[in-house]
């Protein structure tokens, strides 16, 4: 699949069971991810990550012209997973059934869904999480905007950091992100007021979803990825 220098491609997945059944008789997943697997005692656990591995390998497999069984992942210092000998940035997140992976060929890229909950302590997730003008626009929202406005913040920072590849250690109230409230592109200070684009991925019902890219997005597209 052909992807140019500034654009971003975004791909939804929806767990499907056959994917999982199909992991027993046509493998995808490497040793290491096999043992991961086998980690989890729950069988909805590993239905969620087997799923989620072998969508991630059956779509770069597209970009790469590689079987998916061949791709060859490892992550950095701080987790950010990478494909040894690629010249592609990619990044995935999942929550319940729903996984989004975004592909560019430029620049770093994070992306990030959460579905949306009631938090039993704002102030104290929001004080070691959002910096002074982030609380600022998350707290002067109306009740009826509130939970919309702090997970639209709380997915701009999970995709932020990813891109930025610092991880959750960062001081992320240092992370600044009140600007792309109001617009996607916008410097960085963080990253030494480099031109980043965070924007929000239209999510199912219940969900915020976003994605961080450093530089200017030329081309944006979405897909859908339906199991066979």
């Amino acid at each position: 699949m052909d992807l140019k220098a500034g654009e971003l491609h975004i791909w939804r997945y929806t767990h499907n069971e056959n994917d999982y059944q199909a992991e027993k008789t046509e493998p995808l997943l490497s040793k290491e991810e096999r043992e991961r697997c086998e980690e989890y005692v729950q069988e909805p656990e590993k239905i969620r990550y087997t799923c989620n591995h072998r969508f991630v390998r059956q779509i770069m497999a597209k970009y790469l012209n590689l079987l998916p069984a061949q791709i060859k992942f490892n992550k950095t210092s701080m987790g950010k997973p990478f494909i040894e000998n690629s010249n592609l940035f990619f990044n995935y997140s999942y929550r319940t059934t729903f996984c989004l992976l975004a592909i560019s060929k430029t620049n770093e890229v994070g992306v990030d869904i959460e579905k949306m909950k009631i938090l039993q302590d704002v102030p104290t997730f929001a004080s070691f999480t959002f910096s002074e003008k982030e609380k600022e626009i998350i707290f002067k929202s109306n009740a009826e905007k509130f939970q919309d406005t702090l997970f639209t913040f709380w997915t701009f920072k999970e995709a932020a950091i990813k891109a930025l590849g610092v991880g959750l250690n960062a001081n992320l109230t240092q992370i600044d992100l009140s600007e792309f409230f109001y617009s996607d592109i916008n410097p960085l200070l963080f990253d030494s007021n480099s031109i980043y684009t965070i924007k929000q991925i239209n999510a199912l019902d219940g969900y915020k979803a976003a994605f961080a890219v450093k530089g200017k997005i030329h081309i944006y597209s979405e897909f859908n990825y339906v199991v066979n």
